[in-house]
């Protein structure tokens, strides 16, 4: 009597799932290995699951496609029950389906993923102390260094409303010399695109937002006007040739107004992209989305905006931006904006904490085998450098990990 015997299931590679199983049974007794069972269809064909054909145990050993398991029964001749090996199929998939499975998962995420890093200006703006200015020009340059693509700079508004980036000449003055990084700057009127175009800017960026009460008390317009405003500034920086970026905030929700329709967020999208913006990044600027959020959002702008002029902005307030940026890129977006560190925040919303730590993407990214030719370990460092000025922790959980086992490996030496 065999108490244990060890049973491999192999699916035909021309069959369809969950109809046609090939099944065979290997059993390993006093003597020796044999097949006890070949079938076709196990729920149409029960009856052939019996005794052994006779045939040799290495046709089994020559399939490729198995899912092994561990069954018991009382005697060699006992029938394997229509019931369990019914069970039994569902559990095991063939290495067919796994394939498929993984291909629906994986198989729209792009190959290179481009990271607009945004820390030295969306990330720092609101710190209530002042950063020293070359404090800021060293953080771009270790950001650049680590093969960052674009690096958002500064932003050239009122001193009054941001007191924190005053300095946004001496910035661009500062990294000008820099290659292989693009450093676009925001400009949220006229008299800011002309600045920036004083200081040599080559690229920036307005802000919109698809939520009426953010727009009034974060730009002090509503969204019409403030379209009107960017429309304005998109055809002066056409005659310059000079890229405009479009940020829309509160594409999920909003700390005022909660739930944002994605109606909305697609009108914003749609205006932005007539006016001839070149990238449309679209903002969790309180951080609430999750996947259930983002999807009809996304589906929403798709329908007025292509697909390759789309990036996504999430912050963590919730823990659900890596979940939303890996839904983005399920569907098809292959632009991330980040925070080094995790830098950043909204002003007019309570309790909301940061950007999605830079550091993190990155890691995410590398395991998921999508190319972004930023060197993780310079980024850590960048991170590092940063959190010790504003007296704090990273914000970013991958960092902090990996800084400890990098310090780790040193001591060793």
């Amino acid at each position: 009597m065999l108490s244990e015997s060890v049973y491999r299931l192999s699916r035909l590679r021309s069959v369809q799932p969950r109809k046609h199983f090939s099944i065979f049974a290997l059993c390993s007794g006093m003597g020796g290995e044999k097949i006890i069972g070949n079938g076709g269809d196990a729920r149409s064909c029960p009856e052939q699951f019996g005794k052994g054909d006779g045939k040799e145990a290495s046709l089994l050993k020559s399939e490729t496609n198995w899912s092994s398991f561990k069954f018991s029964f009382g005697r060699e001749s006992d029938f394997v029950g229509f019931g369990t090996v019914r069970a039994l199929t569902r559990h095991f998939s063939s290495q067919h389906e796994a394939i498929d499975i993984k291909h629906k998962l994986m198989g729209s995420i792009p190959k290179f993923v481009k990271i607009v890093e945004v820390g030295p200006r969306d990330g720092l703006q609101n710190e209530k102390e002042i950063v020293p200015t070359n404090v800021k020009v060293d953080l771009i340059k270790m950001l650049a260094s680590s093969g960052l693509p674009v690096v958002e700079a500064t932003s050239f508004v009122s001193p009054k409303w941001v007191p924190q980036l005053a300095d946004s000449k001496d910035v661009m003055l500062a990294i000008r010399d820099i290659e292989h990084c693009r450093f676009p700057v925001l400009t949220p009127n006229m008299k800011g695109f002309e600045a920036a175009l004083a200081s040599g800017a080559k690229e920036v960026a307005v802000f919109a937002a698809a939520s009426e009460s953010f727009s009034r008390s974060n730009i002090n317009c509503s969204i019409v006007d403030s379209l009107a405003r960017y429309c304005e500034v998109a055809l002066a920086a056409k005659e310059h040739s000079i890229p405009v970026r479009g940020y829309i905030s509160c594409v999920v929700g909003c700390p005022v107004e909660g739930a944002v329709p994605p109606s909305k967020v697609a009108y914003v999208a749609e205006e932005l992209y007539k006016m001839g913006c070149s990238e449309i990044s679209l903002g969790d600027t309180i951080g609430v989305g999750t996947p259930g959020s983002v999807i009809p959002m996304l589906e929403a702008v798709l329908n007025v905006v292509p697909l390759e002029k789309l990036a996504v902005h999430f912050h963590d307030t919730y823990g659900q931006a890596l979940s939303n940026i890996l839904l983005s890129l399920q569907m098809g977006i292959s632009t991330v904006d980040s925070s080094i560190s995790g830098l950043g925040g909204c002003p007019y919303a309570k309790g909301s904490t940061g950007n999605v730590a830079t550091e993190d993407v990155v890691y995410m990214l590398n395991g998921l085998g999508v190319q972004t030719n930023v060197d993780l370990e310079k980024l850590i460092w960048a991170g590092d450098y940063i959190s010790k000025h504003l007296g704090r922790s990273s914000g970013s959980k991958a960092a902090t990990a990996l800084r400890r086992r990098i310090l780790a490996n040193a001591s060793k030496l």
